[in-house]
């Protein structure tokens, strides 16, 4: 089990007096209260609007920046009133390629947590609550997953393929859904022990209705706080990518404006001050987020320390 997995330890409750043919929504609706702690905490308050606002900046920023391949300024200008974050080495506007950056980092970041979360929930929910033979295939198949070496394979697919964001998204994507999927199977095997569902099996219900009527929204829990840690996981890791010169030269990334700033660290500060506190600002919010939604859902347990 990963380091993230270890983290995340939730109780999901086991709904009572439910009939087992009744929506789902009535199974889980003991969680919404949950949403008015987790919005109630102050790192919540400091860190969602954070969060929030890099989202925005990212969505609408480029309507208003310049191009950030335009040239023709002077190069290496410090920050000031008419360059807020300065210009880089060919004379760019450094805000506008800061802004564009984080369409590109943000963007890896949340698609390959959904992926991740997607294939988790489908592989893990089979597994967990089928078990047997088809939870013995599809473990191993995660298990191969898990121990590819993301970097090489992203060092061979931009050999092969050319450097891409598709290319980067599917990598990381690739390998790192076996997290969730350890994490959903977990939580499958234990809720289709409980009553309701057992309930539900002697009803003459058939078993891929009870599986995402019933145990797949009841383990989703500590899936969205293992997919929230794997936007900051995917984050990081584009952004190491990115520095080793592997990504779209045509739409750097944050990573790739730090890859080319270290030429400069010493005359131009800013080119890699700006993007390196994007990388960290974003990556601390979600881990924080994260924190506090698995807070949040599971008070009495709490986290492993």
């Amino acid at each position: 089990m990963t380091t993230t997995d270890e983290a995340i330890v939730i109780g999901a409750s086991q709904p009572t007096g439910t009939d087992p043919g009744a929506p789902t929504e009535g199974r889980v609706a003991s969680r919404r209260p949950t949403w008015k702690v987790f919005l109630g905490k102050p790192s919540t308050l400091i860190f969602l609007p954070l969060l929030l606002l890099f989202v925005l900046v990212s969505v609408i920023g480029p309507f208003f920046v310049g191009s950030p391949s335009a040239t023709g300024n002077p190069p290496l200008l410090p920050p000031s009133g008419q360059f807020p974050l300065g210009t880089d080495d060919l004379g760019r506007d450094y805000l506008a390629r800061v802004v564009y950056g984080g369409q590109i980092s943000l963007l890896v970041g949340f698609t390959v947590a959904l992926l991740c979360m997607t294939i988790g929930v489908v592989v893990g929910g089979l597994a967990g609550y089928y078990g047997g033979f088809m939870d013995t295939a599809l473990v191993k198949v995660a298990e191969f997953f898990q121990v590819l070496p993301g970097l090489i394979l992203a060092l061979v697919a931009a050999a092969l393929l050319g450097s891409n964001v598709l290319i980067i998204v599917v990598i990381l994507a690739i390998t790192m859904w076996p997290s969730c999927a350890r994490i959903v199977r977990a939580e499958a095997m234990r809720i289709s022990k409980l009553g309701y569902v057992e309930s539900a099996k002697a009803a003459g219900f058939g078993g891929i209705r009870i599986l995402w009527s019933d145990v797949i929204p009841n383990a989703m829990p500590p899936v969205l706080v293992a997919t929230s840690m794997t936007v900051g996981r995917a984050i990081l890791v584009e952004s190491g990518l990115a520095y080793l010169g592997i990504g779209d030269t045509n739409r750097p990334s944050w990573g790739a404006l730090l890859n080319s700033a270290q030429a400069y660290m010493q005359q131009a500060w800013w080119l890699a001050l700006f993007p390196g506190m994007c990388i960290f600002l974003v990556v601390l919010a979600v881990n924080i987020l994260g924190d506090g939604l698995n807070d949040a859902l599971n008070p009495t347990i709490g986290r492993v320390k």
